[in-house]
């Protein structure tokens, strides 16, 4: 849930609806109210009319509530129209023509004698005076009978006059009997109320809104007008250090005067969430170190204070002011990001923070094959990255440092600037410069043989083995009485082993053919070399300065009264050291 401090020293009033604040809704209700009582009861004719009567009272009444004239209420700058029409003139002559021996006159109370109302009135009425002196001598001259109020609103008890003569009464009889009949009385006199109703109810705001103006010289809010205090000149709080490392935000802050201090930190996709708050109370002179979290892609930093005297004010960080998102940098050699940055007194420092590769590809121009034929190619081999060095070179403005790079680890720098309050540009530039080791494949050699015959004649030897077997047949013989007998007759053979040896010649072909030999090579060492640049930016406070808040001005003395005795107010005269002149 998202909570906002709205101090009452800002002088801002609580808008209940869209703009407008509670007073204004309740003055609206009423003319709304009064307008309804238009439409509904006035009897002017027929709803049409009413309708339009209405509407014009609400417009009107809505625009001297809500209505604005160069961001100044209408009831404001119809005070000021008065004041100026009524008022009196400023004297365009030299001062010396205004020179005079008589005291001064007594000095009014505001609102009293430079009131535009009373001034108006004034003027009316002596209009009105001017205006009846001539209307009761033209009626001398005329004869005409002097004004009467009961003439405007109708007499309600019928009385006659008693110095009227019979013919004049009985005229005057016939003359009211014909208005009670018509009417015409009663919505004469509906008429004038119905006028001076609305006249009361125009100056009614007018007045309220004379009795709220603030004197001359004094200072006006958008809702409530009085008069502040004065404005005691001088900054109450300075910030004499800002670090950002990673996603946090240290701030040192210090206290020019005696002062409660409220710490804000905003973030959230729209930098608008409450990520911390802290509450302090400081003295003069007295330092502060708050670390707030910085959220989202736009976080901002505020810093509000209200002081011993009840003044009030606030100091917030946001955009360049906070080198937020840190800046970072990949190259094939290392990766370099900015690990802290911050400003202090005269100084920007921070550090870096570098990555380096452990193996990298290296383009090499390689002879792969050499001898009978000659290959050569450019490859990309894995090369070791055997050492990094360089120096990380920092500049703001016209100022340069450079320190040497600490490779896989954090290289500290520190760059005097300039004094004041400003935002630093600050731009990192690391050079490095690698040593490679790479393994090159072995060498292949090749050879070329030509074709040749060559007759060889070696022996050969056969083993026969030893082989022997068994036959048995069966055999029919005739006999010689013509019958037939069989008989079985078997037979048997055995071969023993032996081994025959040949002498044999035969011819072979060798075909032509290319023999290769691989030959180790030794490893090839080279450099490389690499720039990365980094930019950010910090804001830098000015230097502190106490706050001297002066005396308050002593309350004037109220005058002794002036005794009434004789002897008492020469013992008086006596006390103001005046002489007594009798």
């Amino acid at each position: 849930m998202r909570a906002h401090e709205v101090p009452t020293h800002v002088q801002a009033e609580d808008r209940v609806l869209l703009w407008l604040t509670f007073p204004q809704i309740v003055a609206m209700v009423a003319v709304s109210a009064l307008a309804y009582g238009i439409y509904h009861y006035a009897p002017v004719g027929p709803s049409g009319v009413r309708i339009a009567a209405a509407a014009l009272f609400a417009l009107g009444g809505l625009a001297v509530i809500a209505g604005r004239i160069g961001g100044r209420r209408l009831p404001l700058v119809a005070a000021d129209l008065l004041r100026y029409g009524v008022g009196a003139r400023r004297y365009a002559g030299p001062p010396a023509e205004l020179v005079r021996g008589e005291p001064h006159a007594a000095v009014q109370p505001s609102g009293s004698e430079d009131d535009p109302l009373r001034l108006l009135a004034r003027r009316v009425l002596r209009r009105t005076r001017r205006a009846s002196q001539q209307r009761k001598e033209g009626e001398r001259r005329t004869g005409r009978l002097p004004f009467r109020p009961q003439r405007l609103f109708g007499r309600r008890g019928g009385g006659e006059e008693p110095d009227a003569p019979p013919a004049a009464r009985e005229d005057r009889e016939q003359r009211l009997g014909s208005r009670r009949r018509g009417g015409r009385g009663f919505w004469k006199s509906f008429l004038i109320a119905a006028a001076l109703a609305l006249v009361v109810l125009s100056a009614l705001p007018l007045a309220a809104a004379l009795a709220q103006e603030p004197e001359e010289g004094g200072w006006t809010s958008d809702e409530i007008e009085f008069q502040p205090p004065p404005v005691v000149p001088g900054r109450r709080l300075f910030v004499e250090g800002l670090t950002v490392n990673g996603g946090r935000a240290e701030v040192v802050l210090r206290a020019a005067t005696d002062l409660r201090l409220t710490v804000r930190a905003y973030g959230g996709p729209e930098g608008r969430s409450l990520r911390a708050w802290v509450a302090a109370s400081l003295t003069q002179g007295q330092h502060s170190t708050h670390d707030l979290p910085l959220h989202g892609p736009s976080p901002s930093l505020v810093f509000s204070w209200r002081d011993g005297i009840g003044q009030a004010g606030a100091l917030s960080l946001e955009g360049e002011q906070l080198p937020y998102p840190l800046p970072a940098a990949a190259g094939e050699l290392c990766t370099v990001r900015v690990a802290s940055l911050g400003w202090t007194q005269g100084a920007v420092a921070g550090t870096v923070a570098s990555t380096c590769a452990s193996a990298i590809g290296e383009s090499v121009s390689l002879q792969a094959v050499s001898g009978h034929a000659d290959i050569t190619t450019t490859a990309l081999i894995a090369a070791e990255v055997l050492a990094v060095s360089g120096t990380v070179t920092v500049s703001s403005a016209t100022r340069e440092t450079s320190v040497p790079l600490v490779a896989g680890g954090e290289t500290r720098f520190r760059l005097p600037v300039a004094t004041g309050e400003g935002i630093h540009a600050v731009a990192i530039a690391a050079e490095l410069e690698a040593s490679l080791r790479i393994a090159l494949p072995p060498l292949v050699e090749l050879s070329h043989v030509p074709e040749r015959t060559e007759r060889l004649t070696e022996t050969a030897s056969v083993h026969i083995p030893a082989f022997g077997d068994v036959v048995t047949e069966s055999v029919t013989i005739p006999m010689e009485d013509g019958t037939f007998t069989e008989q079985s007759v078997t037979a048997s053979c055995y071969v023993s082993a032996s081994t025959v040896s040949r002498d044999v010649v035969f011819t072979v072909v060798h075909e032509e053919r290319v023999e290769a030999a691989v030959t180790e090579r030794a490893p090839l060492a080279r450099t490389r070399t690499e720039t990365l640049a980094l930019a950010s930016s910090v804001w830098a406070d000015g230097s502190y300065r106490g706050l001297s808040v002066p005396d308050p001005e002593p309350e004037p003395t109220p005058a002794a009264p002036v005794p009434a005795g004789a002897g008492e107010l020469r013992e008086w005269f006596a006390e103001q050291g005046w002489e007594w002149p009798w």
